[in-house]
C-alpha cells in the first residue's frame, strides 16, 4: 500500500490544511482526509498530514507502507537523517514513530509535481474553510 501526505500554510505561520491518502496496489485512492488545522506552521502541517496518514494505516491494520512526501524536513526527520531541533516538531516526530510502530514503514521524498493530490486536498481544506 501507498500513502500521500502533504500540509499547506497560507503565510506562515498561518491558515493551514493537511491532505493525506491512502492508494492500493491497482492505484486506487481508497482513503484520503483534507484536514482544515486553522493556523499553523507549513511544518506543522506537513507533519499533521503524516499523523492522519498513519493513524488511518494503523487503524486499517495495514502491514506494510510506502509513505510519499515532498517535505524534505519532515522526510528527513522522521527517518533520522537530520536532527530535530524545535521541541514542538520533536513531539510531531515522535507521534509519526508511535504510530509506525509494528508497521513496515518506507518514506520517500518526492517531488511536488508527483504529489499533486495530496495538495490539493491540503488546499482544499483550507478552501473550505474560507469558502
Amino acid at each position: 500500500m501507498k500513502g500521500y501526505f502533504d500540509g499547506a500554510s497560507r503565510s506562515n505561520p498561518g491558515e493551514a490544511g493537511a491532505g493525506s491518502l491512502l492508494v492500493d496496489d491497482d492505484r486506487k485512492i481508497i482513503w484520503s482526509k483534507a484536514d482544515y488545522l486553522g493556523v499553523k506552521t507549513n511544518n506543522e502541517a506537513e507533519y499533521t498530514a503524516l499523523i492522519n496518514l498513519l493513524a488511518e494505516a494503523r487503524a486499517r491494520n495495514v502491514k506494510q507502507l510506502d509513505v510519499y512526501g515532498d517535505s524534505k524536513l519532515v522526510i528527513s526527520q522522521v527517518t533520522h537523517q537530520w536532527k530535530i531541533k524545535m521541541p514542538h516538531l520533536f513531539e510531531l516526530a515522535s507521534k509519526v514513530w508511535e504510530l509506525a510502530q509494528g508497521m513496515d514503514v518506507s518514506y520517500s521524498w518526492v517531488p511536488r509535481e508527483q504529489n499533486k493530490l495530496a495538495d490539493a486536498l491540503s488546499n482544499e481544506a483550507i478552501d473550505r474553510k474560507n469558502g
